[in-house]
């Protein structure tokens, strides 16, 4: 019998037990993206963060928000590789490719 006591999530204990709670164990939470127009997406987590241009056969990628005032960091052929540039951009992480 498997039974889980709960713990105070303050406790040393809880800390200890349950390691995968803790803020460094924790997912990364993914992009999400949504269509705000007829050739354009918005890539946002909790807010935007950025937008995607279709321009057939590219995916235009801006970080910045709101689309007026935001600035093109790449041009690249695969719309998920696009969110996942703006999303790692957006981050403040320099671990991704923009080119090749």
């Amino acid at each position: 019998m498997n039974v889980r006591t709960p713990t105070p999530t303050g406790s040393a204990r809880h800390a200890s037990a349950h390691p995968a709670d803790s803020p460094a164990h924790r997912p990364a939470v993914e992009a999400v993206c949504e269509r705000v127009g007829f050739d354009r997406y918005v890539v946002s987590h909790d807010r935007p963060v950025g937008y995607i241009d279709v321009v057939p056969p590219l995916f235009v990628c801006y970080l910045g928000h709101p689309y007026p005032r935001s600035v093109e960091v790449a041009q690249v052929y695969d719309f998920e590789r696009a969110v996942s540039i703006v999303d790692a951009m957006a981050a403040g992480t320099r671990n991704h490719t923009v080119a090749g």
